[in-house]
């Protein structure tokens, strides 16, 4: 039996679309021009984004963790995390025009973020 995609009408291979149907954690909605758009809220930890914004490497916070020292910077991101303000519209990879993502190579909601977010300076 071959199946379709309720949402854009592609075939439906191994019950996944390209367009996110049938994906775990994945919210789809259209965009005003139709455009299916799809919601992700899967953050990178904030250790992992700290280090991308301050170029340190993961070994060594984890070494100032473990001693007790925590940065203010870190304790800034974990809130925007936990307010949801850190979001794809703060990534690099997010073409906001077109609410298009170049490394999964899909159309996100604003409000999406996954694990290749790469921030601006926050």
């Amino acid at each position: 039996m071959v199946d379709f995609c309720p949402e854009c009408g592609n075939l439906l291979k191994k019950n996944q679309c390209k367009c996110g149907y049938g994906q775990q954690g994945l919210k789809i909605s259209k965009s005003s021009e139709g455009i299916p758009l799809i919601h992700v809220r899967d953050p990178p930890s904030p250790n992992i984004i700290y280090c991308k914004i301050t170029a340190t490497s993961l070994e060594k916070l984890k070494i100032g963790l473990s001693k007790g020292i925590v940065p203010e910077k870190l304790r800034e991101i974990k809130r925007k995390l936990e307010r949801y303000e850190l979001t794809c519209q703060n990534c690099v990879y997010f073409e906001e025009e077109r609410s298009h993502c170049q490394i999964k190579n899909k159309y996100i909601s604003s409000g999406s973020i996954c694990k290749t977010f790469e921030p601006f300076e926050i």
